[in-house]
């Protein structure tokens, strides 16, 4: 099935309070809308990367008690999950859509990916194209333009994100 779109009553789930009101709404509206990227952007994403990538539609199984802000697919070269591993996700906050390339603090070879990019930072920074931001929480809808970013900024992002094991930040680009 063709991918329908996101509408003004997807963004309005986050508005319905209760969890289990909020998660009935995303399971009936959101989920299904994941599915059809599902299947048009798998076999995509596996060609383009050569690698096997599999989606992960955010369930939120680890909530209780305060409905979700945020929901989202996840797409990863491991069938088991997307943390440890450098990711595409696509997801909705109350106000925006958002398409990360993200690496969380749980990425497996965040040691050597970090090193590397500190070694090529000047190169990455200025590829970079300027309309893409960064996220150092994805917990929060907020960001930082890379308009907006130095190159010493964009150093001290990459410093607090990758090399100090005390912050749980993820790093995270979007177009």
């Amino acid at each position: 099935m063709q991918f329908s779109g996101f509408n003004a009553q997807d963004f309005n789930v986050f508005q319905i309070n209760g969890l289990n009101e909020r998660m009935d709404a995303i399971k009936r509206l959101i989920r299904p809308k994941f599915q059809q990227l599902d299947e048009q952007l798998t076999p995509f994403l596996s060609a383009l990367t050569g690698q096997d990538i599999y989606p992960h539609i955010a369930k939120h199984a680890r909530r209780t008690v305060n409905p979700p802000d945020s929901t989202w697919i996840a797409f990863a070269a491991s069938k088991r999950g997307y943390k440890k591993y450098p990711h595409f996700q696509i997801g909705l906050w109350r106000a925006h859509i958002f398409l990360w390339f993200a690496c969380f603090n749980e990425l497996e070879v965040k040691s050597a990916l970090s090193a590397s990019l500190l070694s090529h930072e000047r190169d990455v920074f200025n590829h970079i194209p300027s309309q893409f931001v960064w996220s150092l929480d994805h917990t929060v809808p907020a960001v930082i333009p890379q308009e907006t970013l130095s190159p010493a900024g964009f150093h001290s992002m990459v410093e607090r994100a990758w090399n100090n094991q005390k912050i749980r930040t993820p790093l995270r680009a979007a177009y």
